[in-house]
């Protein structure tokens, strides 16, 4: 990662939470890129290895192309997590957010084995099998780094309004999408109509995700603008479950300008 990122077009927090506009989003992909390999490098240079927890989402492509530049990151030392997987989804269905992670990322840095720490969204039988053994890993491992995004419904993950919660006393359940949820998934170009989106999902819960000390976003697009106006200038809400990164000291939200462009 050779090249310095562009300059922003300007930066402000709200509440706790630090919030830089970019001019577009392969600028908002490398700041964000460069910003967590920075995290890297400091959390590697105190411990033997980093975790990290990815989201799989196109609002991630360019973030992670410059993040899988040769040289960035010392992947020999990450230990990769994501943070939901769609019920019934085998690992190569091209819809499945494992496989979006591994042509994205694992596969071009060479992550591979004991490194990836994935859910097994198949396993349909023994859903809360799978939560408690993904829990167990995440338990074994605290998370140093998460690199998220938020939905079209202002969700975090799988967290979509009406199963959010922010005192979730587990790290990952088991949770029926929302009909805006699964809309957006057809608007990402991931599945060809609405019937085709699963109903059901492993989510990483908010607790979760929000306790680790580095939370970076990236959130590029017009079809994200309401969510962001919600999370920076409504209530702190589950209505809005990206509204509880205003809490975050460590959580850094990466829009470009259409995707701020229904701020004040």
């Amino acid at each position: 990662m050779s090249q310095k990122p562009a300059t922003p077009i300007r930066e402000f927090t709200v509440d706790a939470l630090r919030v830089v506009v970019h001019a577009d989003r392969a600028a908002l992909g490398q700041a964000a890129a460069h910003g967590v390999a920075h995290a890297i490098a400091a959390r590697l240079a105190v411990a033997p290895h980093v975790n990290i927890i990815f989201a799989a989402a196109p609002s991630q492509n360019e973030f992670l192309d410059t993040l899988a530049a040769p040289g960035t990151v010392d992947w020999a030392r990450v230990h990769a997590f994501h943070m939901d997987e769609y019920l019934g989804l085998a690992a190569d269905h091209p819809a499945s957010f494992r496989h979006y992670l591994n042509e994205h990322l694992f596969k071009r840095v060479g992550l591979k084995g004991d490194q990836l720490r994935l859910i097994p969204g198949e396993d349909t039988k023994r859903p809360l099998a799978t939560c408690l053994l993904y829990e167990t890993l995440l338990n074994a491992s605290p998370t140093d780094i998460v690199c998220a995004g938020i939905g079209e419904n202002g969700h975090l993950a799988f967290n979509d309004p009406p199963v959010a919660d922010f005192l979730d006393p587990v790290k990952i359940k088991p949770v029926r999408l929302d009909h805006a949820c699964r809309v957006q998934q057809v608007n990402d170009g991931c599945f060809p109509k609405i019937e085709d989106v699963p109903t059901h999902a492993f989510t990483l819960t908010i607790p979760a995700l929000l306790a680790a000390p580095v939370v970076s976003l990236c959130v590029p697009g017009p079809l994200k603008a309401q969510a962001v106006r919600d999370a920076l200038h409504g209530p702190i809400s589950e209505q809005c479950p990206a509204s509880a990164l205003r809490r975050h000291p460590g959580a850094v939200l990466h829009i470009d300008v259409e995707s701020a462009k229904l701020l004040d």
